[in-house]
């Protein structure tokens, strides 16, 4: 028994309330395309929308089409913002064997070649793994259509996913049983606006910083949102922090903090379809793909 040989994201999934003016401001802001869209009427998924495809990594959309299904609970208990995080594996039936050896319990059909695991097992970040040649996808030789306008925002890559864990040494620990991801980084000391930890997820990293004490300090630092460990951030990597910056006050998404100079804003996600957003021009230490070109 191997643990899972994790290829790349297959993508991050965001629970949305309307998934055509998220894709729509998405598009227009940083030329987010749709490769495909379904409206999956099955329990597990439950959603209308698709993977679409930010600078070099996938963004699954899903505005729930039934308010029993995963989607539809999580968007009634804590509104809009990220649900998941999906990674591509070499191979989806070991990958479940190995998981559920170390405690981490498995939801789904594995015969369908992707699966989840209990967030409650896994530092409440909600997993997904598939072994899929999905056609839609890139990586797979699928056709990368253009943005639909040219963006305002010129961003090439996704610069990282970030989660908020109740303790982000434990949390690297956990990961670290589940599957041997590289530590990209630790710090020790440092502020709760900073990434503590990050390991890769070999096309990118997946950041930890430590959930915030109490709702104040949860809306200082990224804006009203619910206290809880969870999938969070997307961050967003710029070649013109500046120049973005300008845009998104044109746009009038207003700054929860950070400026040009520090190389970091974060803003505010009731002005951006409800998700939770960095915009950098500087890579994370230890990123797999390298120096931006």
């Amino acid at each position: 028994m191997q643990p899972p040989r994790v290829r790349w994201t297959f993508h991050a999934t965001a629970t949305v309330r309307s998934y055509s003016e998220t894709l729509e401001w998405l598009g227009r802001i940083c030329g987010c395309r749709a490769l495909e869209y379904s409206d999956n009427r099955d329990p597990l998924v439950a959603r209308k929308g698709g993977v679409t495809w930010i600078g070099d990594n996938g963004l699954e959309l899903m505005e729930p089409n039934d308010p029993a299904g995963g989607p539809g609970r999580f968007l009634e208990r804590f509104g809009p913002g990220l649900y998941g995080l999906a990674l591509q594996v070499e191979d989806v039936t070991e990958a479940a064997s190995w998981l559920e050896s170390r405690g981490a319990g498995i939801v789904g059909d594995i015969e369908s070649r992707f699966f989840f695991t209990k967030p409650q097992h896994t530092c409440s970040i909600y997993l997904e793994w598939a072994d899929k040649p999905w056609s839609f996808d890139p990586r797979f030789g699928a056709e990368l259509p253009p943005p639909p306008v040219p963006p305002r925002i010129d961003v090439p890559r996704i610069a990282f996913w970030g989660a908020l864990v109740a303790d982000p040494a434990q949390a690297l620990e956990r990961l670290g049983e589940l599957w041997p991801a590289p530590v990209a980084f630790t710090r020790e000391g440092v502020s709760p606006d900073v990434a503590q930890a990050a390991v890769s997820v070999c096309d990118g990293l997946l950041a930890l910083y430590p959930v915030p004490r109490d709702p104040a300090e949860m809306e200082s630092l990224w804006g009203p949102s619910v206290l809880r460990p969870r999938l969070h951030l997307i961050g967003l990597r710029v070649r013109d922090l500046a120049g973005a910056a300008d845009v998104l006050a044109d746009e009038g998404v207003r700054i929860v903090r950070g400026d040009v100079a520090s190389g970091e804003i974060v803003t505010h996600p009731e002005d951006t379809c409800g998700l939770a957003l960095v915009w950098t021009d500087r890579d994370l230490p230890g990123d797999p793909r390298g120096p931006l070109g």
